[in-house]
Formats: C-alpha cells, structure tokens, sequence
C-alpha cells in the first residue's frame, strides 16, 4: 500500500469527494423545470457541510512516517583519527592498570592496556579501538573517539591461584597480552 504525506492524503480526498459529488450530480439527470430566465434547466444544489481532513491527532495507527526522509550523501570515513569532541578526563584504580588478557573464547581473546591516566587500547589481531575510560566503583565508561560511549561492569578478584582476575562485563581477563 502507498504511504502518503498528509497534504496528498488530503488533497485525494477532497479529489474524491468532489468527483463523488460530480457523479451523483451528473447520474441523476437534469431538472426539467426552468430557472428564473426560463433559458436553462435549473440544479437543486443544497450545501450540506462536509468532513475535511484536520491535522489533529487521531487514535487511529498509521503507517506513515513521521518526517520526509532526505537524500542526503552519507559521510566519507576519513582515513585519519577522529579526536573527542569533549575532553574527558580518564580514571582507572590502581588495581585496573596494566595490560589484560582475556574475554570470549568463541570470539577469541582481547588485550586491553590500562594506563594510570585513564587512556586505553583494547586489540584483537588487526582490530582494536582505543580512548579514555572513566571508572567508578562498579562500571568503566568507554569513551571512543567518533563514537558514542559504552559502559561495561568491572571488577578486579584475587583468586588464590591465577592471581588478580579482571572482569569485564562477566568476561575474565588474565595479567599480560595475548599475544605473549
């Protein structure tokens, strides 16, 4: 079905109504009486008020949308680093600081690096991304430049075994790179 803009909605229906009127008009004949000039066949027209289309808001759904869609070409990524648009002011514990290794098996392993400042670099093979992260006592929020940023949960445990263990969203990460 087509989805049309208001004003054609509108524009279609006044359309329909007038050959409507057209038709009935036409299909019932002419009168036969004379007007006053006595020359020509006179037309009973009433003025019967009909329902125009307003700009109010019904409670009935509608498929259209609700702004024109524009053709407007999409940005060119650019080959050199985007910078933040608001400097943000890093934070990482202590206990954070460093390089990890670790996360999903099934979608192999990252290597996050920490520093004191805030700034890190996350990598799996060629891919990566890089920012500043601001932590608090339960989630670190990723601040990527040219996107919008993300939280993840953390939390740092000592296990008797491996040692300090980090947390990231439920995924464990293990001192040093993957790559080592």
């Amino acid at each position: 079905m087509l989805s049309l803009s208001p004003a054609a909605r509108r524009g279609a229906v006044t359309a329909a109504i007038f050959l409507a009127t057209l038709l009935t008009t036409s299909s019932c004949g002419q009168d036969t009486a004379s007007n006053d000039s006595g020359d020509r066949p006179a037309y009973e027209y009433t003025d019967e008020p009909t329902e125009e289309p307003t700009d109010e808001p019904t409670d009935e759904p509608t498929d259209e949308p609700t702004e024109e869609p524009t053709s407007e070409p999409a940005e060119e990524p650019t080959e050199e680093p985007t910078k933040l648009i608001e400097p943000v002011e890093g934070s990482v514990p202590d206990s954070v600081v460093g390089v990890w290794c670790g996360g999903s098996n099934a979608e192999g392993h990252w290597t996050y690096e920490f520093s004191s400042t805030g700034e890190f670099i996350a990598h799996r093979g060629g891919a990566g991304f890089s920012g500043v992260v601001v932590s608090d006592s339960r989630s670190m929020t990723f601040h990527v430049p040219g996107e919008s940023p993300f939280v993840s949960s953390w939390e740092v445990v000592q296990d008797p075994v491996l040692g300090p263990l980090l947390f990231l969203d439920g995924y464990s990460y293990l001192p040093g790179s993957c790559n080592s």
